[in-house]
């Protein structure tokens, strides 16, 4: 069944652009059943902008109050839409039914983490300087604000931006990836069924070059952004003769799962299979790489490699599929591309991912895990292979002698997402939780599992230092210092 297009949304309103190019969204797992047809056009982004510059006045001037009202109204929009836009994100980004529902619920559950915890952390404090001199902290918001999402979660991720930045303060202006435009456009629909004041929203729907235009718009304040390290590097030179704009940047991981000879192997089994594995690996928390202690390696690959062949493929709305279709024809040429890289640059090939181009019945982008070993991790240090982000569903694996190689081979490649530790040892993993350079870590849980109530971010090439989750309130707002001196002037010491 194919969606209809309603054009951007500017100031309250869906305006279809009377001219541009024309994009087809596709179902990754059914291509003969696209989702349907929008037409692009860099010349949205300029009104769209100026709404979002229209409308900051007013609703920053609001109450507090106010504007949780008009998101608590959001909320409950997305309560009787969630099996819909469920469905919607299944088909459009090719996840399972099970992955979508659970993301329409974060999205739900982030309006309750914002209004009950993260706006906590940017309320107003106060501090005595001196006698009679009162100094105080408020919290003001940024302006106009781009957020870009990504096509693997394209409701949650979005609105981890959108609703801090609209508490706050904020107008937004939103780019969903142009793999997931109807996605994209059923958020919008719910902010406009929640009655937001015209422009405190906006929607412009296109691919780089709308992107490009909406980051250098001089009049955006800020740019939230999620997405491939790629993408993100060309975001901040494109704004580097603009060092006032905020930039929030979320980007890609070489996700390590390490694996000590005190683990409980089937746990660790289990949890680094999902974690490789669903959504077809398309996440930037993904496990992509297993440091294995070499005492434990044939027994872990024992019960491991099983799981690797038992992974439910399939399309996205039937029940129980771990993995759908990977995203486009262009996701698995580069799938298919690392997997040649993995063999010319020296790695043992344990499964071979293959793209069979039908499942069943189906036409889609449907491929097979791959998994890649390693036997002397002291060589090929420079493989690109090793240390480039697949974002699909492979997983190279390293023997290692000792916890200093673990962190050494963990910390070598250019990301710094996330690092999952296998061991029953809690003095163990403390002693290692120093040593790796990722920002986030997880003890005995798959590299996958986060939560909304701390903050998700990463060091090197997975961010910029700005994390969202909890913490997104900070980069939607600046601190200002408020001095507030009540002494006469012969109470005053002055050098004059």
């Amino acid at each position: 069944m194919s969606v209809l297009f309603r054009g951007n949304y500017i100031a309250g309103r869906f305006v279809r652009p009377g001219k541009g190019t024309e994009l087809i969204s596709e179902d990754p797992g059914d291509l003969f059943e696209p989702l349907g047809r929008i037409i692009i056009s860099a010349e949205a982004v300029g009104p769209a902008v100026g709404a979002a510059v229209k409308a900051f006045p007013k609703w920053s001037g609001l109450p507090l109050q106010k504007r949780i009202e008009r998101m608590r109204a959001f909320q409950r929009v997305m309560k009787q839409r969630r099996t819909s836009l469920s469905t919607l994100i299944a088909r459009e980004a090719g996840k399972p039914i099970g992955e979508a529902t659970r993301e329409t619920d974060r999205l739900i559950s982030k309006v309750d983490e914002m209004v009950m915890t993260g706006l906590r952390l940017v309320h107003s404090f106060s501090v005595a300087v001196d006698r009679g001199v009162r100094g105080e902290c408020i919290f003001k918001p940024l302006g106009p604000l781009a957020v870009i999402g990504p096509f693997n979660f394209p409701a949650h991720t979005p609105a981890s931006h959108i609703v801090p930045a609209l508490l706050t303060g904020n107008t937004v202006v939103f780019k969903p990836s142009e793999y997931t435009p109807f996605v994209g456009q059923a958020i919008t629909e719910c902010i406009d069924a929640a009655g937001f004041p015209p422009g405190v929203f906006n929607l412009v729907q296109g691919s780089a070059e709308v992107g490009i235009a909406l980051v250098t718009h001089p009049d955006v304040a800020g740019i939230l952004f999620t997405g491939s390290t790629a993408a993100g590097q060309a975001i901040r030179k494109a704004t580097l003769d603009a060092p006032q704009k905020c930039l929030a940047l979320e980007m890609g991981g070489k996700n390590a799962a390490i694996v000590l000879e005190d683990a409980q192997l089937d746990l660790a089994a289990k949890e680094i299979t999902v974690s490789a594995f669903s959504m077809g690996g398309q996440r930037c928390n993904a496990t992509s790489r297993i440091i294995l202690h070499r005492r434990i390696a044939k027994p872990f690959l024992e019960q491991f490699l099983p799981l690797v062949d038992s992974v439910r493929i399939g399309y996205p709305l039937e029940p129980d599929v771990l993995m759908g279709p990977l995203v486009s024809h262009d996701a698995v040429a580069k799938f298919q591309k690392y997997a040649r890289l993995a063999e010319e640059e020296g790695f043992k090939t344990l499964r071979a991912g293959k793209a069979p181009g039908m499942w069943g019945k189906r036409r889609g982008y449907y491929v097979t895990p791959s998994v890649h070993l390693c036997e002397n991790p002291d060589r090929s240090r420079s493989s690109r292979y090793r240390r480039e982000e697949v974002f699909g569903p492979d997983v190279a694996i390293y023997q290692i002698k000792d916890e200093d190689q673990a962190v050494a081979i963990n910390n070598e490649v250019p990301y710094g997402l996330i690092t999952s530790v296998f061991t029953r040892n809690l003095k163990r993993f403390q002693r290692l939780l120093p040593k790796i350079d990722t920002g986030m870590v997880n003890l005995n849980r798959g590299t996958i599992f986060s939560s909304g109530k701390l903050p998700f971010g990463g060091t090197k090439a997975s961010g910029s230092f700005k994390p969202a989750g909890l913490f997104s309130p900070y980069y939607c707002t600046y601190p200002v210092a408020v001095l507030e001196d009540s002494r006469p002037l012969s109470a005053r010491s002055l050098p004059i």
